[in-house]
């Protein structure tokens, strides 16, 4: 289960659940809870937030003449087996046809009709990130980039920023999300040069730190995600 709670406060927060569980569940439950939490393995993850805004002058990137871009539906059934075959977060089929039926949207580049590159991308006012278990908002010209990858041999040739700028011109002509948010580890640096070739400029930052089931959410700097109201909040994992 998981839960979370504005007081700003940890202390506070802790002290009134351990309460509230007291109170419902007895001393025995509440020993036995705090005992599986200190069995925890302490989480954390740190990353930059990165924003790129619609132009129509970007430059080419090398082999953007050699590649044919799409956007995928739901009925697209090879290209999302494919997808599913190659993609390096190894995320299933049935994940990706579920947030299709919700409205995300899905780039692919081919080259010689084979998938080399993909993106898929938020494009709503509010949504819970799948990694990070927290709500984000944004503003109607807003859209959020995750789940980027590129095959190894294409990587370094320009295959990543070319999907981004055209996935955000499609995005921005048919929708009007003309800024896209990006997330990377902030360890991450070949995924911080790509994303600067793509012209995306370093924001703020956003990540958590989790001890013993309870974790920790921050969110800084005024233009990484600006509509969200919640920078920093306390959440139950659980």
């Amino acid at each position: 289960m998981i839960t979370d709670c504005q007081n700003p406060r940890p202390i506070n927060y802790l002290t009134k659940r351990a309460i509230t569980i007291l109170k419902t569940d007895g001393a025995a439950h509440l020993l036995k809870r705090m005992m599986d939490r200190l069995f925890l393995k302490p989480l954390l993850s740190h990353n930059f937030v990165y924003v790129n805004k619609f132009c129509a002058d970007y430059p080419v990137s090398m082999c953007e003449g050699e590649l044919e871009f799409k956007e995928i539906t739901a009925a697209d059934d090879d290209e999302i087996d494919e997808l599913t075959a190659v993609d390096e977060w190894h995320t299933s089929k049935s994940f990706t046809l579920k947030r299709l039926e919700e409205g995300e949207h899905i780039y692919v580049a081919k080259h010689q009709d084979r998938i080399v590159t993909s993106v898929s991308i938020v494009a709503r006012d509010k949504f819970e990130d799948v990694f990070f278990k927290r709500e984000f908002e944004m503003a109607p010209d807003e859209l959020y980039y995750w789940r980027g990858f590129c095959v190894p041999e294409f990587r370094g040739r320009g295959a990543v920023p070319a999907v981004a700028r055209y996935s955000l011109t499609d995005m921005a002509l048919k929708y009007g999300r003309k800024n896209a948010f990006a997330i990377v580890l902030n360890t991450n640096k070949s995924s911080q040069r790509t994303v600067s070739k793509a012209g995306y400029v370093k924001v703020g930052r956003v990540g958590f730190f989790e001890m013993f089931g309870i974790r920790f959410h921050y969110l800084w700097g005024r233009e990484a995600f600006k509509e969200t109201r919640r920078r920093f909040l306390i959440q139950n994992i659980g």
